[in-house]
């Protein structure tokens, strides 16, 4: 399989990165994959949609997903005040370093709530400690708060590995072609690409490489693509000041007016709108 789809920075010491979304409405991630162990932690209501692999879930509050390694999932999520998702990023190289008899030869089955009675102990002391690593990576960055940043980090892999862990190889439900194709839009969006190049590149017609990419995303090659630069243009919007023009042109829409109509259709407001409300919540 191809280098990873998406590249995670960590801390050189900390092997846990929290990210706790702000409530900035609509929050679509396209189907995607990358080496880290992801925790996704429903905090608070009924945010929306996750996919995995080939199944969708709707994500309630209280419910814990850890995804294995290299798993395709993506989000269709609605993040208010009300709203409320925490996700935390297990480092896969410190994994590999630490742990290689747990990293090769298991892998952690936590989808929503735990299957049994005796994890229930050991589930509720995972929520904590997620709930505790998102407070405290908010503060300062003293010492004594970084070491104890890393104290809870480790606890948390140890409560998954003790507790989450099972002897079974993970099963991939979509092919390895169709992670290599996503990894190919992740790398390319921003370039102009020709769908039936890809297409031929991987021997398929496009009408057959069109359809199995359906079969197994629900949406054709090129409505990822589309929504890929959409959600990369929401980001670039959120965290940076650049002109609307030029973020059009960084995320491989060919004008402003195919990037304005293709943003609205996913977020139901233009990217004016959408700088504005962050601006507001900023």
């Amino acid at each position: 399989m191809a280098t990873p789809m998406e590249i995670l920075e960590f801390d050189y010491v900390n092997p846990v990165k929290c990210i706790y979304h702000r409530p900035i409405g609509k929050k679509y991630v396209v189907p995607h994959w990358h080496e880290a162990i992801e925790i996704t932690y429903v905090a608070k209501g009924n945010p929306g949609t996750m996919f995995i692999e080939d199944q969708t879930y709707q994500l309630e509050q209280g419910d814990v997903y850890v995804i294995n390694s290299r798993l395709i999932h993506g989000f269709d999520t609605q993040i208010t005040k009300s709203q409320k998702i925490v996700t935390l990023l297990i480092n896969y190289d410190w994994l590999r370093h630490c742990l290689p008899k747990t990293v090769r030869n298991k892998s952690f089955d936590l989808i929503k709530q735990p299957k049994k009675d005796s994890q229930m102990a050991a589930f509720r002391e995972l929520v904590g400690l997620i709930n505790n690593i998102k407070d405290y990576q908010c503060l300062d960055t003293s010492e004594d708060n970084h070491l104890h940043q890393l104290s809870m980090s480790v606890e948390l892999i140890s409560v998954l590995v003790k507790n989450f862990a099972v002897d079974q190889e993970l099963q991939h439900q979509i092919p390895p072609i169709i992670a290599q194709v996503i990894d190919d839009f992740q790398q390319q969006y921003q370039n102009e690409i020709q769908l039936s190049d890809m297409a031929k590149n991987y021997n398929y017609s496009y009408a057959y490489f069109s359809k199995l990419f359906k079969r197994y995303l629900g949406i054709s090659p090129k409505k990822y693509l589309t929504l890929l630069r959409v959600q990369k243009a929401a980001e670039m919007i959120e965290t940076s000041d650049d002109k609307l023009s030029e973020v059009a042109l960084q995320t491989g829409f060919p004008d402003e007016k195919s990037f304005y109509a293709a943003f609205k259709a996913r977020y139901r407001q233009t990217p004016l709108e959408y700088r504005k409300k962050l601006q507001s919540i900023t």
